[in-house]
């Protein structure tokens, strides 16, 4: 069967397994970055939207500064960013309840918290769960096989909910089977990279293992702005 009569995150996972990291991950920050580039280009004024935004408070972290990485979203930005302060200054603009300071502060700090999550999270583990659905489904197809056994495994956070999905012994089986491989692997590199350091084998020079502590970061923590 040709990838395109697969689901359609077939050939992304394909993809994003062949090149450095979580392929988990690497799928969900193409999901996220279009979710935020939608939002920008036609959602700024949507009502919906916009009251999410204002009840979570504008994004997270991560997928706020995710946004200065787009183009074309300076006005966008600065829209929802304006409707998200009007919110905090009308959050601000309560009296005195007249018992004290705290008191005062306590109901700030009230009416200050997010009502909501971020969105951009909130649609991050949704599609997350879809495209780890998709790849427990394929994990015996042998195109995707072959490109899970030259990466990096999954990262120890999508791993855990992959565990949490499956339902199938046979998917379970062969995740274990793939993890530990990948997991292996990873420390084998990491474990030359920690020979050749010592001064009595750095003529050797680095091969494949230069870069696995940075890979190693990924796959304990996720990769940069995925979570």
């Amino acid at each position: 069967m040709e990838p395109f009569r697969k689901d359609r995150l077939y050939s992304d996972l394909l993809e994003a397994s062949a090149k450095p990291g979580c392929p988990i991950c690497r799928v969900s920050l193409a999901f996220v970055r279009s979710y935020l580039d939608n939002t920008m280009y036609e959602r700024v004024n949507d009502g919906e939207v916009r009251a999410e935004l204002r009840n979570a408070r504008g994004y997270c972290n991560t997928h706020a500064w995710m946004l200065s990485e787009g183009r074309g979203v300076v006005l966008g930005t600065a829209i929802i960013q304006r409707d998200v302060l009007n919110t905090v200054l009308e959050a601000l603009n309560v009296e005195p309840p007249g018992r004290g300071t705290r008191h005062h502060v306590q109901e700030l700090l009230r009416r200050l918290r997010p009502t909501a999550e971020c969105p951009a999270c909130v649609n991050r583990r949704v599609m997350e769960d879809i495209a780890i659905g998709t790849f427990l489904k394929y994990l015996d197809d042998p195109e995707l096989a072959a490109a899970l056994d030259s990466s990096d495994g999954l990262c120890l956070p999508h791993f855990s909910r992959a565990l949490e999905l499956v339902e199938e012994p046979g998917h379970l089986h062969r995740l274990l089977d793939f993890q530990r491989r990948a997991l292996t692997k990873l420390r084998n590199e990491l474990a030359e990279l920690i020979r050749k350091h010592d001064y009595r084998f750095t003529s050797e020079g680095l091969g494949k293992e230069s870069d696995s502590w940075l890979r190693a970061l990924g796959i304990v923590s996720a990769e940069r702005g995925a979570r």
